[in-house]
């Protein structure tokens, strides 16, 4: 849904599991504890080079993130 999401507002995704995020390095900047946490995959998002679709309207948002967010323990 987060991909699709991004998609309606004019932003390409790819998801990846690639062997990068497995390192010390990208642990490091991410603030992952690689004694606690593991990184089941990373999203890549941005904008294709010829920009946006000018044809496709952004959907507007009823709810703001705060209404949707749920943080898990």
């Amino acid at each position: 849904n987060f991909m699709l999401s991004m998609w309606s507002e004019g932003i390409g995704t790819k998801w990846t599991d690639g062997p990068i995020q497995r390192t010390e390095e990208f642990a490091k900047i991410c603030g992952v504890d690689l004694e606690k946490e593991k990184v089941a995959g990373v999203i890549w998002y941005g904008f294709a080079r010829g920009g946006l679709n000018r044809g496709v309207q952004a959907k507007y948002r009823k709810k703001g993130v705060e209404e949707v967010l749920d943080i898990l323990p």
